[in-house]
C-alpha cells in the first residue's frame, strides 16, 4: 500500500474523530434561543389549581417560545406543566388566553431540558406573551425564557 493511501485513510480516520467529538460537545451544551433570553423563578403551590405566572414580555414574531427550568428547589420535582398565554400588558393572570397552539392544556417540561414551546399568540392577536405554571408539589423554579426564538437542533419541541 503506498504512503499516500495510508495518509489519506489516517486522514478520514481523524477527520470522522473530530466530528463526532465537535458534535458529542455541542449537544451536552445548554441552548440559547437569542440574545434576548432573560432570567426567570416562579413559586408553584403544588396541585394543579393555583398556576404560577412570570412577567409578560412583548411577542414579536410567530416563532415558538424558548424555555430552560435550568433548576428546582425541591429534590423530587423535576418537572412542571406549562402553558403559553397571550395578552395585553405585563401583568398576567388565569384570564389571559391560553395559546397552546393545537397542543392540548398543560405541557410537561422536564428541569434541565430546553424547549420550543408551540403557540399561537400572535396569531391570536395577542400582543405580549406569558408562562404559567404547575408542579405536583410546591417549588421554587430559575430558567431563562424568550417570546421569540431561532430553531436550534438539540432543543426540545413541544
Amino acid at each position: 500500500m503506498s504512503m499516500s493511501i495510508k495518509k489519506s485513510r489516517l486522514f478520514k480516520l481523524f477527520a470522522v474523530v473530530a466530528l463526532a467529538v465537535i458534535m458529542a460537545i455541542g449537544t451536552a451544551l445548554p441552548s440559547f434561543a437569542s440574545s434576548d433570553d432573560k432570567g426567570f423563578y416562579f413559586k408553584t403551590e403544588g396541585g394543579s389549581s393555583n398556576e404560577a405566572f412570570i412577567p409578560a414580555r412583548v411577542k414579536q414574531d410567530k416563532t415558538s417560545i424558548y424555555c430552560w427550568i435550568q433548576n428546582s428547589t425541591t429534590k423530587n420535582v423535576t418537572s412542571a406543566k406549562v402553558n403559553a398565554r397571550g395578552g395585553w400588558g405585563t401583568n398576567p393572570d388565569k384570564d389571559w388566553a391560553v395559546c397552546n397552539s393545537s397542543l392540548g392544556y398543560g405541557r410537561t417540561m422536564q428541569v434541565g431540558t430546553s424547549y420550543f414551546i408551540y403557540n399561537n399568540v400572535k396569531e391570536a392577536g395577542y400582543t405580549y406573551a406569558s408562562l404559567s405554571f404547575t408542579s405536583s408539589l410546591a417549588s421554587t423554579f430559575r430558567g431563562v425564557w424568550s417570546p421569540d426564538s431561532v430553531y436550534q437542533s438539540g432543543v426540545a419541541q413541544i
